[in-house]
């Protein structure tokens, strides 16, 4: 009976197949999920630019905080995976003889997100451990210099009040 197969628990909902079909399938549509959050929040910080931007670079200050910076890395590797496993759906769908390989294919898709996110883990985290500058800092010190609050060694703290009104 059809409810029989539908009254499964999580577990064993993703051991019924189990196989690299299966969690491919799974990884994709939560990576195309993830890409769906970080597409509504970035819109809601974009509009905050026009409508409040104390608010705006407030979520700057955020942004530049570890735990952001994994999350960003966490999005790349959402978007790579979506992609390149996208493109391996996509070309079993129109040769159907790489069905035969979907096992390889599937690999090759995560070994290929794995050979690019790795320089760019390296980018992107770098700067934490104190590797390499970080990206934009001599715009941001120039940026500030011009502003006329001169710069300050020290970054901003990471919880800066924030203020809803819109400037005069």
């Amino acid at each position: 009976m059809a409810t029989d197969f539908r009254n499964r628990s999580l577990a064993q909902g993703l051991r019924y197949k189990g196989s690299t079909g299966m969690w491919t399938w799974l990884l994709h549509r939560v990576t195309g999920l993830g890409i769906l959050a970080f597409l509504i929040i970035h819109v809601a910080d974009t509009a905050a630019v026009v409508y409040w931007p104390d608010f705006y670079d407030h979520t700057l200050d955020i942004y530049r905080s570890p735990l952001f910076r994994v999350a960003e890395l966490i999005i790349f590797f959402s978007v790579l995976y979506h992609a390149l496993n996208g493109t391996r759906i996509i070309i079993q769908d129109f040769w159907p003889i790489a069905m035969l390989h979907q096992r390889r294919l599937a690999f090759g898709a995560l070994g290929l997100t794995a050979l690019f996110i790795l320089p760019v883990a390296y980018i992107m985290l770098a700067p934490l451990f104190g590797l390499r500058e970080e990206p934009g800092a001599e715009r941001h010190r120039q940026r500030q210099m011009q502003q006329g609050g001169g710069y300050e060694a020290q970054a901003a703290p990471a919880v800066a009040p924030v203020s809803m009104e819109a400037p005069r």
